[in-house]
């Protein structure tokens, strides 16, 4: 009898957990299902974007001379760059929506024509800190990179998340730096 009752009990346990796993595996599927959902609306809703004319009308626009954001921002550690920076002013809000990118990130080719690479997202972290204590910004299941100040841009300390939904990068979808981004046309 007790080996019978040792038996019945490691087949419960073995259930409990293959049950625990398969619930758990569905769980990520259906985060990681709804977070490529977002990335597909995302590519949407800034693909007219690769219009510079189209960005500008929408209120983006290259930061002012001056602003060290203003020119190709390149790797000061190693290879790739992140490109030019046209910002929205009116989406700098601790809102986040993957539709709305603060940023878009354009690259030039080999003759020095933009095109669309990136979108970043950024918050302040002044802002976001004071709205969600102790919770860091996401989205598409990623979490934002702080930049504390002072920093190279002169700007105040900022959460900021690149996604390079237009461009591959061997580095990530989500890595700040693009290797096969040059701010130097005909590179």
């Amino acid at each position: 009898m007790h080996r019978r009752s040792t038996r019945l009990l490691a087949a419960t346990v073995a259930a409990l957990l293959l049950g625990t796993v398969a619930v758990g595996a569905a769980s990520a599927h259906g985060r990681h299902h709804h977070h490529r959902h977002d990335l597909h609306r995302a590519a949407a809703a800034t693909a007219k974007f690769h219009s510079l004319a189209r960005a500008s009308k929408a209120g983006y626009g290259p930061f002012p001379e001056g602003v060290p954001l203003h020119g190709c921002i390149s790797n000061l550690s190693g290879p790739g760059a992140m490109g030019y920076h046209w910002l929205n002013p009116d989406l700098l809000t601790t809102k986040l929506d993957p539709t709305k990118p603060q940023v878009l990130v354009y690259a030039p080719d080999r003759h020095g024509h933009l095109h669309l690479v990136a979108l970043e997202f950024v918050v302040f972290k002044d802002a976001w800190d004071a709205e969600h204590p102790g919770r860091m910004p996401r989205l598409f299941g990623q979490e934002f990179m702080e930049t504390p100040a002072p920093n190279r841009y002169e700007i105040p300390a900022f959460y900021a998340l690149h996604v390079w939904l237009f461009k591959y990068n061997p580095a990530g979808l989500f890595a700040p730096f693009n290797p096969r981004v040059s701010c130097n046309p005909g590179a």
